[in-house]
C-alpha cells in the first residue's frame, strides 16, 4: 500500500514556472537562453511506438518514407552532390524544388529511423544527411553549399523568388537538427554552425521563417557568436522589415475580416517561430501574438478533422473545403513547437485532433499513395474541385500529385507526433503531453534512467495504463496532461485514487518516490455527442482585396466525435477512389440528437486504418432529398425535412475512411 504522504498532487498552479530553480537538468544544452520553453523535446529514439502505433509506423517505413528515391527522380536529387543548381534555376519551378522536398522528406526519413530503431532508415538518412553535411563550406548561403556567400552573384541567386531557396534550405536545416539530436553526429553539427553563422543577414532571408528554429537549435548547441547577433537582428524592432511575415510580429485584429487570409503553409511557417522571440529575448509577447494568431485561425478556419481549411488559404469551416497534406504536416509541428515553449496543454489537444483524424486521411492505408486535399465530406471522386494545386484530382488517392510538396511532407506527420508524445521538465520530470501505446526510455532525477510502459489503445480505448521501471528508487515529477474534453478523468496510483485535477496548464503533476514496478492508471471518460455549427461557404460571399466577406449564417451542419476522435459516415466501395453505389449519403442528424451508441469490438492483429473499424457508433438519420451538385457541392441552406422514417447508420472514425460524410445536413425537429 502507497502511503499518502508519498504522494503529491499539484492543483491549481502553472507547473512550468520559468523562475523554477534549475538543479542538475537532464536535457540542458549547453549554452540555453536565460528564459527557457515550458518543456523540453527529447531527442528521436526516446519515444519508441507501440502497438497500433507501430503499425502505422512500418506503414510509413515500408511506403513512402523509406522509399522516396522510388517514387520521383526529384527525390533522388533533393540535396545530392551532382544536383546544384545555379542563376535563374534556384528559382521554385525551374529546378530547385527538390530542395523543399528534401527538406520535407528528411525531416521525416531521419526522425522515423531513429524512433522504431530502424538500421536501414538511419542508414538512408546517414546518407542523405550526413553526407551533404560533409559537403559544407564555411561561407556557404545556407544549405546551399555550393554557392559563396561573399560572391554577390551568388547572393542575387539566393534572393530569387523571394529568396525561395533560403526558405528551402531552412527546411533541410531543421531535418538537419533532427538528425543531430538522433545521431549525434558531429558533421551535422558542424553543417548547422557553418549554415548560420557568418556575420550575414541569413535568419530573415526566405518566403517563410524555416530558418530561426535550426539556427536556435544550432546556437544553443555551439554558443556560437555570429547566430547570436543573427537572432539579436531577427528580434530586433525592426527585424522584420520589408518581409513577408512582417504582419505575425503584431497581434492580430479580432474584428471579423479585420485579417486578410494567407497561404496556410506560410502562415505556419511565419507565426510559429515568433514564439522563439520570447525565448531569445525573455518578452512574453512574442509568444502571445504567436498563440493569438493561431488561436485566431483556429476560431476562424478549423475543421472538425483538427486541421484548418487550407485550399491552400486558409477560409472559413466547410463541408467541402479542403486542407493541404502539407498543411496537416505544419499543423502538428506548429502546436507540437508551441506546446513545448508554452506548456499549455490545450495545444496537446489540438494534435492529437489532428493527428488522429487529418492525419490518416491523408494517406492510403498502405501508405503508398495519397491526397493532395482533404474534405470533411468526399461523396464521391473527383468532388470538390478545389481552388488551387492540382484542383478536383487533389482529391483523390495517387502515388503523387503535382506539384509534389505533399507527397513529401507527409512524411513528417508520425514521426513528429510519436517523437514529441512525452517531453521533459526543467525539474528532472517528464510530461506525457500526447497518448497512444508506446515506450519511454528517459533520464529522471540526478540523471536516474527510466523506462516508461504505456499500454493502451487510445484512442480507441479509454484506459492508458503506465508501468514505470526507475533503475532505482527515485523520486522526480510525473505529469499528464488531462485534455480539455474530458470532463471527468479517473486517476489511480498503484491502485489508489487520487484527484484528477487539471492545473492551470491542462496536466495533473504526481509527485514522488518512484520504485520499480510502479503503476498509473488514466481513464479519459469519453462521450459521443453531436456539435452543430455553420459552414458559411454556401452563402453569398464578396470579396475586397484580400478579404472575403460571406453574407449571411450560413448552412446548418452537425457532427459527431468521441473524445478526439471525430466520426462518419464511410461511402467508401470496392477501392478508396470508388464510392459505394449502394451507400446512402443523403441523410440529415437532429441538432440535439442522443440516440448515439458506442460499440466497441477487438483491436486488429495489424493496424492500418480499417473501414471495418474496432469502435463504432450506432445512430439513426433521417432521410432527405439532398440533391447535390458534384460539381459545385454544397450544404443545404437550411435544415431539411424528413422523406421518410429515421434510418439505422453505423458511423466509424474519421481516419478510418476515404470517401465519407463527416459534416452532416441539419434535420428539421
Amino acid at each position: 500500500m502507497v502511503r499518502l504522504a508519498c504522494l503529491t498532487l499539484l492543483i491549481g498552479a502553472a507547473v512550468w514556472s520559468q523562475e523554477q530553480p534549475m538543479t542538475s537538468l537532464n536535457y540542458a544544452r549547453p549554452f540555453e537562453p536565460p528564459t527557457r520553453a515550458a518543456l523540453i523535446a527529447l531527442p528521436p529514439g526516446a519515444v519508441e511506438p507501440q502497438g497500433w502505433l507501430r503499425d502505422w509506423c512500418l506503414a510509413a517505413r515500408d511506403g513512402y518514407t523509406g522509399h522516396m528515391d522510388e517514387v520521383d527522380q526529384a527525390f533522388r536529387q533533393a540535396w545530392a552532390d551532382d544536383y546544384q543548381m545555379t542563376g535563374e534555376h534556384l528559382a521554385w519551378p525551374r529546378g530547385a524544388w527538390p530542395y523543399e522536398g528534401g527538406g520535407y522528406w528528411f525531416d521525416g526519413l531521419g526522425r522515423l529511423g531513429y524512433i522504431l530503431h530502424d538500421e536501414a532508415l538511419i542508414a538512408q538518412a546517414k546518407r542523405r544527411i550526413g553526407v551533404l553535411a560533409q559537403h559544407m563550406q564555411p561561407d556557404s548561403i545556407l544549405f546551399l553549399w555550393w554557392l559563396d556567400r561573399n560572391n554577390a552573384e551568388h547572393r542575387q541567386w539566393s534572393a530569387v523568388d523571394d529568396h525561395w531557396p533560403c526558405w528551402a534550405s531552412g527546411l533541410l536545416g531543421r531535418a538537419m537538427s533532427g538528425y543531430y539530436a538522433g545521431s549525434h553526429d558531429p558533421a551535422a553539427l558542424h553543417a548547422l554552425e557553418m549554415a548560420y553563422s557568418g556575420g550575414y543577414d541569413a535568419l530573415r532571408m526566405g518566403w517563410g521563417m524555416s530558418n530561426p528554429w535550426p539556427a536556435f537549435d544550432a546556437y544553443t548547441q555551439t554558443g556560437n557568436k555570429q547566430i547570436a547577433a543573427g537572432l539579436d537582428a531577427l528580434f530586433a524592432p525592426d527585424g522584420a522589415k520589408d518581409s513577408s511575415w512582417a504582419r505575425y510580429r503584431h497581434l492580430p485584429k479580432t474584428e471579423p475580416g479585420a485579417e486578410a487570409n494567407d497561404h496556410v503553409v506560410h502562415f505556419l511557417e511565419s507565426t510559429t517561430p515568433w514564439a522563439l522571440g520570447y525565448l531569445w529575448t525573455g518578452k512574453r509577447e512574442f509568444l502571445d501574438t504567436a498563440l493569438a494568431w493561431h488561436d485566431l485561425l483556429a476560431d476562424r478556419a478549423m475543421q472538425p478533422h483538427g486541421v484548418p481549411v487550407s485550399d491552400e488559404y486558409w477560409g472559413p469551416t466547410g463541408a467541402f473545403r479542403g486542407s493541404e497534406t502539407c498543411d496537416v504536416a505544419g499543423y502538428v509541428w506548429s502546436q507540437i513547437a508551441l506546446l513545448t515553449v508554452s506548456g499549455q496543454g490545450r495545444l496537446a489537444d489540438r494534435v492529437e485532433r489532428a493527428f488522429f483524424n487529418a492525419g490518416p486521411a491523408t494517406v492510403s492505408r498502405d501508405f503508398k499513395t495519397h491526397v493532395y486535399f482533404q474534405s470533411p465530406n468526399r461523396i464521391a471522386p473527383g468532388s470538390p474541385d478545389y481552388p488551387h494545386g492540382p484542383r478536383a484530382e487533389g482529391g483523390q488517392y495517387a502515388p503523387t500529385h503535382q506539384p509534389l510538396c505533399c507527397t513529401a511532407a507527409l512524411n513528417r506527420i508520425v514521426p513528429n507526433y510519436v517523437q514529441h508524445m512525452w517531453l521533459a521538465t526543467h525539474d528532472n520530470g517528464l510530461a506525457a503531453a500526447c497518448y497512444g501505446p508506446c515506450k519511454l526510455t528517459a533520464l529522471v532525477s540526478d540523471k536516474v534512467p527510466v523506462t516508461i510502459d504505456c499500454r493502451t489503445n487510445y484512442p480507441f480505448d479509454e484506459t492508458i495504463t503506465l508501468h514505470i521501471d526507475p533503475a532505482r528508487e527515485v523520486s522526480f515529477p510525473l505529469s499528464l496532461r488531462l485534455p480539455g474534453w474530458c470532463a471527468a478523468p479517473e486517476l489511480s496510483v498503484n491502485g489508489q485514487v487520487v484527484p484528477a485535477k487539471a492545473d492551470a496548464t491542462g496536466f495533473a503533476r504526481l509527485e514522488r518516490a518512484w520504485k520499480p514496478g510502479d503503476t498509473v492508471a488514466l481513464r479519459l471518460p469519453m462521450t459521443a455527442g453531436v456539435t452543430t455549427g455553420h459552414d458559411v461557404n454556401a452563402g453569398a460571399a464578396t470579396a475586397t482585396g484580400g478579404t472575403v466577406t460571406l453574407e449571411g449564417d450560413g448552412a446548418p451542419y452537425a457532427t459527431v466525435s468521441y473524445g478526439p476522435l471525430l466520426f462518419a459516415l464511410s461511402t467508401e466501395g470496392r477501392d478508396i477512389n470508388t464510392a459505394d453505389p449502394a451507400a446512402h449519403w443523403q441523410v440529415a442528424l437532429s441538432a440535439g440528437q442522443l440516440d448515439l451508441t458506442v460499440k466497441r469490438g477487438a483491436m486488429p492483429a495489424r493496424w492500418d486504418w480499417p473501414q471495418a473499424a474496432p469502435l463504432t457508433i450506432e445512430t439513426t438519420a433521417a432521410p432527405v432529398d439532398w440533391p447535390l451538385d458534384l460539381a459545385t457541392p454544397k450544404m443545404p441552406a437550411t435544415p431539411l425535412a424528413a422523406t421518410g422514417a429515421r434510418q439505422p447508420i453505423t458511423l466509424v472514425p474519421y481516419g478510418c475512411t476515404k470517401l465519407r460524410l463527416s459534416m452532416f445536413p441539419v434535420a428539421k425537429p
